[in-house]
Formats: C-alpha cells, structure tokens, sequence
C-alpha cells in the first residue's frame, strides 16, 4: 500500500575504507546517469507541457518549504517511474518541486524501459528481475550521503487510494486495454489516460498535493529524528 514502507531504514555506518570509496564512487556515478526532471521532460513530448503544469501547480506550505530548506542531511532521491503511468505524471513534479526547494536535496529519474543498472548499483539487494512486475510505479527510494537506502514511498499518498480505486471499478477497461499493443486498443487507452490524468488534476488541486507533500514532511521529520541523539532507536 502507498506510504507503507516510507520509513524503513537500514544501518547507516560502515567502516571507512579504499574499498568503501571506490563503492561511493561508483553510487555517485550511477545516481548522477538518472536523469534530472528538465531532461525527462525533454524528452516526453507528449506529457511536457503537463509535466510544466503540474510542477507550477504544486505549491509548498510553509512547513514543508522550511523543512526542504533546513533538511541538515544530503537526501538523494532516485524515482523509479513508468512515462505513461497517471500516478507518476501526478506525483513526480509534487517531488520534483519539494527537491528543488531543499538544497541538500537531490532527484534523479530511472524509467522502467530503460537500462536499469545505476538502480543496480545503489541498491544490489534488490531482485531486478521481479521488481517492476511487484511494485507499483512510482517509487521512490531515498538514500543518504553515504548511499545507504534510508526510505521508500510511493506511488502515490494514502488519501488518493480510494478516488483510484473508485475511477478503476468506472473505468475496467483501462487495466485490459494496458497490454493492447493493437492500434486501436492503444489509441483507447491513450484516451483513457487523459480522461485520468484531467480528474487526477482536480483531485491533486483539489487537497491531494498536500496530502503528498504532508506524508513527505513526515518522512523529512522522522529522518532527522532518527539521526538525533533523541532519536536513537526510535523509527
């Protein structure tokens, strides 16, 4: 379910070493070849202009703004998406304008047709062979400067759940017509798609933006305390 793996964590500490570096060089480099938001969408035409629209319409409240701004750790963020899928088109510019506010905060962009190695190399545990059947796109894994995987969430907030729900049981078409690779079928889904994404706009301006940003303010507060003294041990 969306949210429910926002705050698992990992041990954070390992022992300095030339091996240790060579590994933190390596997770630089991987992370670094995700694309930035501007380059993916560059390079979605047909979703650029929403892309843009999207973004300006994500406003920060004043406590999110500050916690962006006043994060004291590196975050990096990598956001596993599917181009086409209406959660990412609604959920990556909210996280994509809440990176921006936060200097130490930084979002790459992995989609799921494309070579998927730098997700290999910043988190080898994962089955990558299993993984884009099982999760639901987008997903964002949050690392901390060290490149230990810190946090998870995705694809969506919680609240959203049951609006989604409720358009899937009006819409049963849309699952079926997914995996349409006829002309027809695709052109049918493709309006689907938009019919979406139009009532995801209202739903998202309409209260769910900061419901999104909301669950990632917990996160941001949940990190730091778990890296406080007062923290420790806590999750």
């Amino acid at each position: 379910m969306p949210g429910e793996e926002a705050h698992t964590r990992v041990p954070s500490h390992a022992p300095t070493s030339a091996y240790t570096r060579a590994i933190h060089h390596d997770k630089v480099l991987a992370f670094s070849r995700a694309l930035r938001y501007s380059e993916f969408v560059q390079r979605s035409p047909r979703f650029a202009r929403l892309l843009r629209t999207r973004y300006d319409e994500s406003r920060l409240g004043p406590a999110v703004q500050l916690a962006a701004v006043a994060f004291p750790e590196t975050l990096n963020i990598l956001a596993l998406i599917s181009e086409e899928d209406p959660d990412t088109l609604a959920v990556l510019p909210i996280i994509a304008r809440l990176a921006d506010a936060g200097p130490r905060l930084q979002l790459r962009i992995l989609c799921d047709e494309d070579d998927l190695s730098p997700l290999a190399t910043l988190a080898p545990d994962l089955d990558l062979a299993t993984l884009i059947d099982e999760w639901d796109l987008p997903q964002f894994l949050c690392f901390d400067e060290d490149w230990y995987q810190q946090a998870q969430w995705g694809p969506r907030p919680g609240s959203a759940d049951v609006q989604v729900e409720k358009w899937l049981e009006a819409n049963p078409e849309y699952e079926a017509l997914a995996e349409d690779d006829t002309a027809e079928g695709r052109d049918r889904y493709l309006a689907l798609v938009d019919k979406l994404l139009a009532e995801m706009r209202v739903w998202y301006n309409s209260g769910l933006t900061a419901s999104c940003l909301d669950e990632w303010l917990e996160l941001l507060r949940a990190w730091q305390a778990d890296e406080s003294p007062a923290g420790e041990g806590s999750e």
